[in-house]
């Protein structure tokens, strides 16, 4: 049985900060569920374009308020708590916050946790290999 609470993720390397959003991954990749779980907030007057190429994302509001915008459709959603949307066709989008967005993010396949978007908003498809390969001083 695996039990965490947000609180033991702060200051780990499973709590991501960007510019836009901090993003406090619960379960991931190395835990073998084959999804993982995240809590995250998008702070208030932020825009950020996500492209999830490489994972298939569902999104529950807890609080806050904002909008997914599609591209190149321009279809809008605002999003509110209850409000849930899924990425079911690796949708391009903007994700805007009016007030900080509090959100349950699920991912699959699972994240390492380490992931950021790049410059196309793409998390990449990292294996944890990789991920222990770059975390060991000197490369070895």
């Amino acid at each position: 049985m695996i039990v965490r609470t947000v609180e033991d993720t702060l200051g780990t390397d499973a709590e991501v900060r960007t510019p836009n959003w901090v993003s406090k991954r619960l379960l991931l990749k190395r835990d073998g569920m084959g999804y993982s779980v995240h809590e995250t907030t998008i702070f208030a007057g932020t825009e950020t374009y996500i492209w999830y190429k490489n994972h298939l994302e569902a999104v529950f509001c807890v609080e806050g308020e904002g909008e997914v915008e599609l591209i190149p459709s321009g279809e809008k959603y605002r999003i509110v708590p209850g409000t849930i949307y899924a990425l079911d066709k690796h949708d391009k989008h903007y994700l805007r916050a009016f007030k900080d967005l509090r959100l349950v993010c699920v991912f699959a396949p699972a994240l390492t946790g380490r992931e950021v978007h790049d410059e196309e908003g793409v998390y990449p498809l990292i294996e944890e290999e990789e991920q222990a390969s770059a975390e060991s001083p000197a490369g070895s």
